[in-house]
């Protein structure tokens, strides 16, 4: 039972927020989607380049590494947007159960200033800082 087939109704939004919100979802879904595609025509031809200039005896060792740098930040960028993606298929199916904008630390409504930014925000703004200062914290502990 992968979706809840009773709605829990605990969003803080009316049907028509909802609506916008699914709408402001599957717009950034497709923008998401469209860059991975980018970014991956990117590599391809990172990876031509490459193997064009490594069958060549003139290439430079430096031109290899910045290329091999530069192929790394796509994949790299890729997975942020793949991340991105199964974030917002799950506000999505947030929606569909009745429990969108809700933060997932607090249990508490997610403001709606925050949601036109970020729809996909799984948390509230305290949450988010409280967590941000946690690892902050960590971090310097570590040092």
């Amino acid at each position: 039972m992968s979706k809840q087939e009773t709605p829990v109704n605990n969003t803080p939004f009316s049907e028509e927020e909802l609506d916008h919100f699914k709408e402001l979802l599957n717009e950034e879904k497709e923008e998401a989607q469209n860059k991975i595609e980018t970014f991956q025509e990117r590599v391809e031809e990172l990876e031509e380049k490459l193997n064009d200039t490594t069958s060549s005896a003139a290439h430079h060792q430096g031109n290899i590494a910045s290329s091999e740098e530069e192929r790394e930040k796509y994949y790299t960028m890729i997975e942020r947007e793949k991340e991105k993606i199964e974030d917002i298929k799950v506000a999505l199916d947030k929606i569909e159960a009745g429990n969108y904008g809700i933060c997932n630390v607090t249990g508490k409504p997610i403001a709606k200033e925050r949601l036109e930014v970020v729809p996909h925000a799984k948390y509230s703004k305290e949450a988010k800082e409280s967590q941000t200062g946690t690892v902050q914290r960590d971090r310097m502990q570590v040092h």
